[in-house]
C-alpha cells in the first residue's frame, strides 16, 4: 500500500506572559472552544493554569484553519479513551493525510507539534528547584520511573542544577515518547530506556536554544527501537523540550526545524468571529462568576 510522505507541519510555542489579556477578551477567547472544554478549564484553581489550558485548545483549533483552511465551526475535537484530543469533525476522507498533533504546557510556555503520516509527541518542562522539599526528596519521589542506567546519567553532575536540568531533560524524552504512543499510564516508564549520546551525558543543553536533532537512542526491555527519533531545545535558559516522532514510511525524510512564535491576535483574528456582545450569550453569567474571581487574584499578586 502506497503511504504519503511523512513531514513535520508544525512546530509551535506560546509564551503566555506575552499575554496579558482584559476579561472581555478573556471570556471572548472561552468561547472560541467547545462548552467540555471550557467546563474542563473551570476547575483550574489559579488563572495562569487555566491561561495555559486555553491556549492549548486554541492552537489546536488554529493548527486546522491555518493548514487545511477549516472554519472554526466546523472543527470539532473528541478524546480517545486514553483521553488523547482527536479532531473527529470534519471527518477525513479516504486520500487524506493521516494528521498526528499533541501539546504540552508547563511553567510559561504552551508547545504544540503536528505531523502528516507520523506519530508525534511532546513535552515541555520548567527547570525549577522543587517547592517545599530538597532535590534530592524531589527526586526520590520519581526515582522508579527511570532506569539504573538513566538514574546515573542524572545523578552524576555535581550541582544539583545540573542535575535538575539532565531530570528533566531525561522526563521530556519519556512524556513525549508516552504521548506520542498514546498509551498513557499503561506504559511502565521502567521499561523505556534512553541513551544520551556519548558526548552529550554529562552536560545540559541549556545554552543551545535552537532545534537539535539528537542521536539519542531509545530502548524497550532492553531492545533498541530503531524507528524513533528526537528532537530536543531551550525555549530559554528554564524551558526544554522534547519531541519524539516515528514515520509510518522513511523516518529520515522528516526534516529539522526551528519553533515558530504564535500570537495570540494571529489566533483570534482567524477564528473570524466578531467580538461578541455578551448580552447575547446564556453563558455569560457563568462565565463571569468562574473567571472574574481568578483573574482579580491574578492582578493582585
Amino acid at each position: 500500500m502506497f503511504l504519503a510522505p511523512s513531514k513535520i507541519i508544525a512546530r509551535w510555542a506560546f509564551n503566555i506572559q506575552d499575554w496579558n489579556p482584559s476579561e472581555e477578551q478573556y471570556k471572548k477567547a472561552l468561547l472560541f472552544i467547545q462548552p467540555e472544554e471550557r467546563d474542563r478549564i473551570k476547575r483550574f484553581k489559579f488563572f495562569s493554569d487555566s491561561k495555559l489550558a486555553l491556549i492549548g485548545r486554541l492552537l489546536m483549533r488554529f493548527l486546522f484553519y491555518r493548514l487545511y483552511n477549516i472554519p472554526w465551526n466546523e472543527i470539532k475535537f473528541g478524546r480517545t479513551k486514553e483521553n488523547k484530543p482527536i479532531l473527529i469533525k470534519p471527518e477525513s476522507k479516504p486520500n487524506d493525510p493521516i494528521i498526528y498533533f499533541n501539546i504540552s504546557h508547563h511553567g510559561d510556555w504552551v508547545v504544540l507539534v503536528a505531523a502528516e503520516n507520523c506519530k508525534i509527541g511532546i513535552d515541555v518542562m520548567k527547570v525549577e528547584y522543587p517547592k517545599k522539599q530538597t532535590v534530592q526528596e524531589f527526586f526520590e519521589t520519581l526515582r522508579d520511573q527511570f532506569s539504573d542506567f538513566e538514574w546515573n546519567v542524572i545523578t552524576t553532575p555535581l550541582q544539583e542544577i545540573d542535575q535538575l536540568h539532565q531530570f528533566y531533560r531525561y522526563w521530556c524524552l519519556k512524556e513525549s515518547y508516552v504521548k506520542a504512543v498514546g498509551i498513557g499510564l499503561a506504559l511502565d516508564l521502567r521499561t523505556i530506556e534512553f541513551h544520551l549520546p556519548e558526548n552529550e551525558e554529562r552536560k545540559n543543553l541549556s545554552e543551545n536554544v535552537k532545534t537539535l536533532k539528537t542521536d539519542t537512542e531509545l530502548y524497550i526491555n532492553n531492545e533498541l527501537e530503531h524507528q524513533w527519533k528526537f528532537e530536543e531545545l531551550y525555549l530559554d535558559s528554564l524551558h526544554c523540550i522534547a519531541v519524539s516522532y516515528s514515520t509510518l514510511n522513511d523516518v529520515d525524510a522528516v526534516k529539522e526545524g526551528g519553533f515558530e512564535k504564535i500570537d495570540i491576535e494571529e489566533i483570534l483574528n482567524s477564528s473570524k468571529i466578531p467580538s461578541p456582545n455578551f448580552n447575547d450569550y446564556s453563558e455569560l453569567s457563568e462565565l463571569n462568576q468562574t473567571f472574574t474571581k481568578p483573574i482579580l487574584e491574578q492582578k493582585s499578586i
